[in-house]
């Protein structure tokens, strides 16, 4: 016995299937995107990126952050621009950030170096991006060519502020990047 459908039923369960292949499509399309957009983002020219936490945003000042990186898998010519990644909070009261930055990268000695990271402007108004209370700033450090390609490297960070702790540091990064960065 075969069973008649109407137009109108025949309608309504088109539309059912349209609003299923909606449904479903919609999440498939955002799991896709999450999935590809940080290997899209990527320029591929990051050779290492690490960040340490401050431990509940009080930066002591014996508190020495270390960078270990193991190898750098670059091109023996090529230079490599260094940055410091710093993440403050609204509780950071000062303008500026005084840090002592030592590295080996272009020697067995360790050279450091004394920077000043402004971290706002005249105004006040806090500087690099930022997210529910959270300021990203960037700060360009320097550009080298290492000496030894394979040579276990370590980039050393601490505070030159007078605040212990200093407060309103919620983390702090190293950048590295082969070629120009811009």
């Amino acid at each position: 016995m075969a069973v008649r459908t109407t137009g109108r039923e025949t309608a309504n369960r088109a539309m059912r299937v349209l609003r299923v292949n909606r449904i479903v499509r919609v999440p498939i399309i955002a799991l896709v995107t999450i999935v590809l957009l940080p290997v899209l983002s990527c320029t591929g020219d990051e050779l290492y990126f690490r960040y340490q936490q401050i431990d509940k945003g009080n930066w002591y000042r014996d508190s020495t952050l270390l960078f270990p990186v193991d190898s750098l898998s670059l091109a023996s010519s090529q230079p490599v621009y260094l940055s410091l990644e710093i993440t403050t909070s609204n509780g950071y009261p000062y303008r500026d950030l005084w840090l002592l930055v030592e590295q080996n990268l272009t020697d067995t000695l360790f050279l450091a170096d004394t920077l000043r990271v402004v971290v706002a402007d005249e105004s006040g108004r806090r500087k690099g991006s930022s997210a529910g209370g959270l300021y990203q700033l960037t700060h360009p450090w320097q550009q080298l060519l290492p000496v030894d390609l394979n040579q276990g490297y370590v980039i050393r960070i601490r505070h030159m502020m007078l605040d212990d702790p200093l407060p309103g540091i919620e983390r702090a990064g190293v950048k590295i990047v082969a070629g120009d960065p811009s």
